[in-house]
């Protein structure tokens, strides 16, 4: 009797693992499809994650925790897209008040301004002779395109913020539940999970947030060089060599100095032309950034924000191998494929090998 119930057993024991690998497959199908946005979601969960704790420590809810971080987050992200927006404005309207460029609008603009209509029945002829003209056709698709495309982007970038939501509130739960029911308390995945989750935080949230705040202190820094500047030395574009000041500090040994050396070359061109006393500012300048600025970040900004977990140069190469391979999102890609590639070489290969590698103190959360 056993004996012929066994093969139903497991014939329904087969079954029941392929409609999970069927949904296993759906599921990924849907990951990959939304790829860039699930990993951004990711990213965006590790940045305001040690944020939400936080607020969560005083407000006394995990909800309202989440949603202020995230709030803390968009802010700053809505602030510079509205500036950019602003001086894109700016720039446009500075280009249409340009009189050769009115020469050029007037001579492939199908109306004429001076024949501009000003009754209803002249505003409805016109209309329909733009609609008529190609090159207005290609606007309008083009035009549209845009609004279809922009209106994509906003979705997306919605579920991303709303999945980064979702874990904020419930990444506690889910990880007691997926410890007991699935891959156990003390088994070598839940250790590489749990190594994998400080990985990610670290990279995630310290080294961008190193990156951030280097490019802030270096604008400023450069800013009050120009201050008290002599006259005619001054440091150009001084926020888009700060943004390449933060960017270079993933370079290792000779990072940050590239770009000190090329500010230095600006000022010593500078002084040369106005007086070559002058010299002694760019030498100044080399001398403060490199001893003393440059040793700021390497004592206190870097360790404290960002640690030691991971080499700066395999850091430096997910963020710079992961866009080219992946496009947008390789930035945030890239590392996670680092942080999982590299842990599962310290934590998990070694085991596979027969060398033991049992921590004595579990990785706990932030």
């Amino acid at each position: 009797m056993s004996g012929k119930s066994q093969p139903s057993v497991n014939r329904k024991r087969v079954a029941w693992w392929l409609v999970g690998l069927g949904l296993l497959v759906v599921f990924a199908d849907v990951v990959a499809a939304y790829l860039g946005w699930f990993v951004f979601g990711l990213f965006t969960y590790y940045l305001a994650r040690p944020v939400s704790r936080r607020v969560e420590g005083v407000v006394g809810s995990g909800t309202l925790g989440a949603g202020l971080s995230l709030l803390f987050i968009a802010l700053p992200v809505l602030f510079v897209l509205v500036v950019f927006l602003l001086v894109a404005l700016g720039q446009v309207a500075e280009l249409l008040a340009d009189e050769r460029v009115g020469m050029v609008l007037g001579e492939f603009l199908p109306v004429q301004s001076e024949t501009l209509p000003s009754e209803p029945a002249d505003v409805t002829r016109t209309l329909a002779t733009l609609l008529e003209d190609p090159s207005a056709q290609s606007l309008v698709v083009a035009l549209g395109g845009s609004v279809v495309a922009v209106t994509a982007t906003l979705y997306n970038l919605f579920v991303a913020v709303l999945l980064a939501f979702f874990l904020l509130v419930s990444d506690r739960t889910l990880a007691v539940w997926f410890r007991a029911n699935v891959i156990g308390e003390e088994t070598l995945a839940a250790v590489y999970l749990s190594v994998v989750d400080t990985g990610l935080s670290s990279v995630y949230f310290g080294y961008t947030l190193t990156i951030f705040v280097i490019m802030i202190l270096a604008s400023i820094i450069y800013n009050v060089f120009n201050f008290f500047a002599p006259t005619g030395l001054t440091i150009p574009a001084t926020i888009l060599l700060g943004v390449a000041t933060g960017v270079m500090t993933l370079v290792p040994l000779v990072g940050r100095s590239v770009v000190y050396v090329f500010i230095v070359l600006v000022l010593s061109v500078e002084a040369v032309q106005i007086d070559p006393l002058l010299l002694w500012y760019p030498i100044l300048f080399f001398v403060l950034m490199v001893a003393v600025f440059d040793n700021v970040v390497r004592t206190y900004i870097r360790p404290y924000l960002s640690g030691r977990m991971f080499s700066m140069g395999l850091v430096m190469f997910a963020y710079l191998l992961g866009p080219p391979l992946y496009g947008w999102y390789g930035i945030f890609l890239g590392p996670l494929l680092l942080v999982l590639g590299v842990l599962f070489v310290r934590v998990v290969l070694p085991e596979l090998v027969g060398v033991s590698t049992t921590p004595t103190a579990r990785q706990k959360r932030d």
